[in-house]
């Protein structure tokens, strides 16, 4: 029992500030979270009092803020001479958590963490408080996409005299800004680096300046330069704007807030360099051009042909169909007709040769000879011109027809009668 009041249940948190309990009110009969600060053992009676002091005056300052993106603090009481934080109760999963369970995040939705973290600072920043100890570990991710930023045991307030102890830097080693790795102060900027190195790491599963220990992990914030995220995507120019090592030139909350929209309403981004497209093959495209397929029924059996062609000079040559054997004798094929002869070019003029002209045929009997020596087709007899007298003999041959007709018929065979009109 803490203060009389608070019930100590399980451990549900432990940093390297303290430990963090689950807890019941007994006096409003609701469950609270309870931190303990545990100080380094390094420290003496005077700084250790001093820092107690410290806690309970910064715990003070955090209860003024109301903000949906932060942990409500209730109450704080001492006991053993150390300061108790009574906070709110948010059995979550920290965003440290998640990574570890699930994996690094993508971009998008690491910029939606990143979005509500921005305001929870931005309402923090405005009461003149600083987080100073930004990190995954105190990301708590809860239903409805809803973020909160926890655990504000050793924010400060910005006009407060007793900023830090003489010689102690607190905070996470992997999150802690240069700045204050060097001379143990930080404002706004500091808990924004803190913001870039958190979604460093939500994106690639690793702190950014992460080392074997706290001290060579310091010395790479300092002086180490950043490594690429290589599954950053979009989300590349915040963190690289973030994780400046000068705070003059570090984004803002301003711009960052504009990096983070964007990032958001991006496409989608998919983790990976993209596979080249398959090309495709000259042979392959004029095959699928130029290749056809025909299905013929047949009685009795199915005929498949196929034809390719072949070239765009050369004529398709034709494939025999092959057909299934029937009742029926089947009837000869055709005899493929000849390809025409290519005609002969025509012979320079004798006259420029000075050769006597060549004579051409002169009957019709010789330009008849000379087709079938070239073709190999006899040629068409050629039917007599009709004269006079042969017209006039069959039109008195279809006049007698026609009354041969009538009168079988019992028709008239006067001009003008129903037989003429009819016949």
């Amino acid at each position: 029992m803490v203060a009389g009041r608070y019930r100590l249940g399980a451990v549900i948190g432990r940093g390297g500030m303290g430990v963090v309990w689950q807890a019941r009110d007994e006096l409003l009969s609701r469950d609270v979270a309870v931190k303990e600060m545990i100080w380094p053992p390094s420290l003496t009676d005077h700084e250790r009092q001093a820092a107690c002091r410290r806690a309970t005056r910064e715990a003070q300052v955090a209860a003024r803020l109301n903000h949906r993106n932060v942990v409500r603090v209730f109450d704080i009481v001492e006991s053993g001479g150390c300061p108790w934080i009574v906070m709110e109760l948010l059995p979550y999963r920290s965003l440290l958590d998640v990574i570890e369970d699930e994996g690094p995040l993508a971009p998008a939705e690491a910029a939606t963490v990143g979005l509500q973290i921005l305001a929870a600072l931005r309402a923090a920043h405005s009461e003149g408080i600083v987080h100073r100890d930004v990190k995954p570990a105190n990301i708590l991710i809860g239903p409805g996409n809803r973020v909160v930023l926890t655990d504000f045991g050793i924010a400060w307030a910005a006009d407060s005299t007793a900023a830090t102890t003489a010689g102690l830097v607190l905070g996470s080693p992997s999150y802690i800004a240069p700045e204050r790795a060097r001379d143990g102060h930080s404002g706004a900027p500091g808990d924004l680096w803190g913001l870039g190195a958190s979604l460093y790491t939500a994106v690639e599963g690793h702190p950014p300046f992460e080392r074997a220990n706290a001290l060579a992990s310091i010395t790479a914030v300092i002086t180490d330069e950043l490594a690429p995220a290589t599954h950053s995507g979009p989300l590349w120019p915040v963190l690289s704007g973030l994780l400046r090592k000068d705070p003059d030139r570090r984004l803002d909350a301003a711009e960052t807030e504009r990096l983070l929209r964007g990032v958001g309403a991006a496409p989608a981004y998919v983790v990976g360099p993209p596979e080249p497209a398959p090309r495709r093959s000259q042979g392959s495209l004029a095959a699928a051009v130029g290749s056809a397929a025909l299905l013929v029924l047949a009685a009795g059996g199915t005929a498949v042909g196929l034809g390719l062609a072949r070239s765009q000079n050369q004529p398709p040559t034709p494939t025999p169909a092959v057909v299934a054997p029937t009742s029926a004798p089947s009837t000869p094929p055709r005899r493929p007709a000849p390809a025409p002869a290519r005609r002969p070019a025509r012979a320079q003029s004798s006259r420029r040769r000075g050769q006597e002209p060549r004579a051409p045929p002169t009957s019709p009997q010789d330009r008849s000879r000379k087709r079938r020596m070239v073709t190999g087709i006899p040629s068409r007899p050629s039917r007599p011109r009709a004269t006079a007298t042969t017209i006039r003999t069959r039109q008195d041959q279809g006049a007698g027809l026609r009354r041969e007709y009538c009168a079988s018929h019992e028709y008239s065979t006067e001009p003008g009668g129903r037989c003429e009109d009819r016949v």
